[in-house]
């Protein structure tokens, strides 16, 4: 990499001293709150998390509903009160992902190395051997900070990602993300050259298309037997690059000891030059790795938010 795209890429993680302005101290007093509590033990931040997500259950009316709302839609076949029990079992998950999340940015890396399960590292070293990179299907599980530490140690891995509207948050929030790997970096979701300058230079870029961002950019696609808009960017983007796609996915371990990372092999025929086939085969993968996983999902997300024309809105109470 040239001395030029080094700076283009640090130019995002430099610190500025206007980050200090007042206007902002009340993100800087949660960044330390959250350092402290990363020294804590490992289990026992975990419990808090659990404790956290049972009290944001009762408080988060709006996104309970949605969450409720995504289940209903998603897992019509179930009982009622099993789809409740997961709504409940998934505001645990978000409430340990606060937690993750410090873990992720502030804890040393010899403390959290052991907390992995790797599996399938040998699908991803293959194509790493034939030196190009690779564009990743990564879903949005809660879990997706804490595992992306694992996944940066072993691969040089950028992360698209949307900017925060906090220029303190944002700085500590990419700084977190990129201090596991010198040579990954944080690049804007809306950054097309960005990601296809990456993954030409033997990188992998964490994609996650599984999220509703608005008709612009996304195409209508059958997820859970329910029409979704999915970003419709990574088979182009792969092909732009000329690398393989390949998928990822993540748990917490029943035991609540560590993580399980499985490294899947890449897609054979993606891109195939069909952007509609390859985003609805895209999405059967997402909807497979949630049906193992339906708790950690983000079900608090609007994932159909956007309709296709003329069909009525699937979140009016």
């Amino acid at each position: 990499m040239s001395p030029s795209e080094h700076a283009s890429l640090d130019a995002g993680t430099r610190f500025s001293w206007s980050l200090l302005h007042p206007r902002y101290w009340l993100t800087w007093l949660w960044m330390l709150l959250l350092f402290l509590v990363v020294q804590l033990p490992f289990r026992f931040q975990l419990w808090l998390g659990r404790c956290l997500g049972r009290v944001l259950y009762r408080l988060m009316a709006t996104r309970r509903y949605v969450a409720q709302r995504n289940l209903e839609l998603c897992f019509p076949e179930l009982p009622a009160d099993k789809r409740e029990y997961w709504v409940k079992q998934h505001f645990e998950s978000n409430g340990m992902a606060v937690f993750e999340t410090g873990m992720a940015w502030f804890m040393p890396y010899w403390r959290l190395r052991k907390r992995f399960v790797i599996q399938g590292e040998s699908h991803w070293r293959m194509i790493e051997r034939k030196g190009c990179g690779a564009l990743i299907m990564a879903v949005h599980f809660t879990t997706l900070e804490i595992t992306n530490v694992a996944i940066n140690r072993l691969f040089n891995m950028s992360m698209s990602y949307r900017p925060h509207n906090n220029p303190a948050y944002d700085f500590v929030q990419r700084h977190g993300r990129e201090r596991h790997n010198r040579q990954s970096t944080a690049v804007d979701r809306n950054d097309v050259r960005g990601m296809v300058r990456a993954m030409k230079r033997g990188e992998w870029l964490w994609y996650a298309a599984d999220q509703d961002y608005g008709p612009r950019v996304s195409e209508f696609v059958p997820w859970f037997g329910v029409d979704a808009a999915m970003v419709s960017a990574p088979p182009r983007l792969a092909a732009m690059a000329n690398v393989p796609v390949v998928g990822i996915n993540y748990r917490r371990l029943p035991d609540y000891s560590g993580y399980e990372i499985t490294f899947l092999p890449a897609f054979k025929g993606l891109p195939s030059g069909d952007q509609k086939a390859d985003l609805e085969r895209l999405s059967q993968h997402y909807e497979t790795c949630v049906r193992a996983n339906p708790v950690e999902y983000l079900w608090v997300h609007r994932r159909f938010k956007t309709r296709p024309e003329g069909e009525q809105k699937l979140y009016e109470k």
